[in-house]
């Protein structure tokens, strides 16, 4: 039994070839033939059966979770009759350590809610971060402020996560912060600033109502506006259809033919002889309308 080691950096969802196990074997054709397995079946590694090929799965190797990896692969020759011949290599992954985890926020805990800070005895809280890397310099965090409405009212220490106030005349101070982790994670807060002169609870209860209040009037402000909207394009539609009927009409007015009178003469013949028969009758017909009186001849 041999033994061989490699090393990779664990990635999510590549596939790397990691070493192609090659023996020989002096027999001739069938019993020369080697194929190639696992000891134990595992969710990292594939062995391709005739070339020796080992491959990583899409399930990467993660370093906080086990730092060596060992297989034991078999090659074997005349593997449909006996006897079949094996040899064997154990073989050693050395998982390395690269920066694959972002940094989360755990002070506060729930970036969803309203961050309340009492600033009574003077005092900013302190944010706290983690990272999952277990190398150190992997896990060294890094806090800046990149945005927000209080980033002009608010710091931040670069190494500690310390808050501070730059002025106290605005309080209470209510607004958004947007926190960079490292620049690799970006945290948006609420936070909401008072001392022993504002009720916080009160407060935000009046936020909540100003802000529902607003909701409220830009949802009717829309309606509105589409309604508005709507009736525009219907008055619109009915003027433009109504002056094109115009149009056509006053066409159809100006046309000559329509206002110059015409005669048409139907007329038949009798064969009969006998008398006070109709031999036939004629109509006058002028512009659009028919005389009633009708010559008998």
């Amino acid at each position: 039994e041999d033994e061989d080691l490699f090393s990779i950096n664990p990635t999510t969802g590549d596939l790397w070839i990691l070493k192609s196990f090659d023996p020989f074997d002096p027999d001739y054709k069938e019993n020369g033939t080697l194929y190639y397995k696992l000891s134990s079946k595992t969710s990292y590694l594939n062995i391709n059966l005739t070339t020796g090929i080992i491959q990583t799965t899409i399930n990467s190797f993660d370093y906080e979770l086990i730092q060596i990896y060992s297989s034991l692969i078999i090659a074997c020759d005349n593997i449909n009759s006996l006897p079949s011949l094996c040899c064997y290599l154990k073989l050693y992954i050395n998982i390395n350590d690269i920066n694959d985890n972002l940094p989360y926020l755990i002070y506060p805990s729930s970036i969803n809610d309203i961050f309340i800070i009492d600033y009574t005895n003077k005092t900013m809280p302190r944010l706290k971060a983690f990272d999952n890397d277990i190398d150190l310099k992997n896990r060294f965090i890094s806090y800046s402020i990149i945005g927000g409405s209080l980033n002009s009212s608010i710091t931040i220490d670069y190494l500690s996560g310390q808050l501070y106030l730059l002025s106290t005349s605005k309080l209470p101070l209510y607004g958004t912060l947007i926190i960079s982790l490292s620049s690799q994670t970006n945290i948006q807060l609420t936070i909401f600033i008072h001392d022993n002169q504002t009720d916080p609870q009160k407060f935000l209860i009046s936020i909540q109502q100003y802000s529902f209040s607003s909701q409220l009037f830009y949802f009717i402000s829309f309606i509105s506006i589409t309604i508005i909207i709507f009736f525009l394009i219907t008055i619109f539609l009915s003027f433009y259809f109504f002056k094109q009927k115009q149009k056509q009409k006053q066409k159809h007015d100006d046309d000559p033919l329509m206002n110059t009178p015409s005669t048409t003469t139907l007329s038949a013949r009798s064969i009969l002889t006998t008398t006070n028969k109709k031999i036939y009758d004629t109509y006058y017909s002028f512009g659009d309308s028919v005389t009633p009186d009708i010559i008998h001849v």
